[in-house]
């Protein structure tokens, strides 16, 4: 400023440059911006003919990114980062809008909810890997559905901790300490129902009955429960 206070010519233009580059910057920057969502697509005649349309295209990153993740030549490493995902202890959640209307549904409002998840992917761990075979062996045997309480309800074994558990074990009636011996014997400590029914399964002789396993288990289950010879846990 002069002495009067007021703005130089030289401040003036200073000012002026100062916008303009800053008018500049922005227009870069949004240039910038604009740019780093295009992708450039170069194409090659093949053995199978000519290129169709331009050998050089720009296209939008979504656009190419889609289009890669249903294409043939794509599949392999796409295969290898969904493994990569999975092996890293990530999930892969396929969801919807199935509307469920069924009374046990209905919201306060009358309303039915939604069930979102369709289905969904992780990696298995070593105790669901044994309890699947373990159920998918009992249904092979048995002939009989599989059911998710046969898959989902998991009981620990207490056989003979403590004195209290010993005399109990004495109390009961001989099938029931067949089947803690069966279980005992099998080296496992956690059993899903399904395990359980294969274990009884392939010991039927022992049981000396012609009556299917389940229900044997299914007559003696609370008491052994309520006894502390078994816990459930799931």
């Amino acid at each position: 400023m002069d002495q009067d206070g007021n703005i130089t010519s030289e401040e003036l233009a200073s000012a002026s440059l100062d916008a303009a580059r800053e008018v500049e910057r922005e227009a870069e920057s949004a240039l910038i911006a604009k740019m780093s969502s295009k992708v450039r697509v170069q194409r090659w005649p093949g053995l199978q003919g000519p290129v169709v349309g331009p050998s050089l295209i720009i296209m939008g990153l979504t656009e190419v990114a889609e289009a890669l993740a249903i294409s043939g030549f794509m599949r392999p490493w796409i295969v290898e980062q969904i493994k990569e995902h999975l092996r890293s202890g990530g999930e892969f959640t396929n969801r919807g809008a199935t509307t469920r209307d069924d009374e046990m549904a209905l919201a306060s409002n009358g309303q039915a909810l939604e069930m979102r998840v369709k289905s969904e992917y992780r990696m298995a761990t070593e105790a669901e890997v044994i309890s699947y075979v373990d159920t998918s062996q009992y249904a092979q045997i048995s002939g009989r559905k599989v059911t998710a309480r046969m898959q989902e309800a998991a009981y620990s074994l207490h056989f003979h901790e403590g004195a209290f558990l010993i005399e109990a074990y004495d109390r009961l009636p001989r099938q029931a300490r067949v089947m803690l011996d069966v279980l005992n014997e099998s080296g496992k400590e956690d059993f899903t129902e399904a395990s359980i029914f294969l274990l009884l399964s392939e010991n039927a002789d022992r049981l000396n009955t012609r009556q299917d396993s389940s229900k044997i288990w299914a007559f003696y289950r609370h008491r052994l429960l309520e006894e502390g010879h078994l816990e459930e846990i799931g």
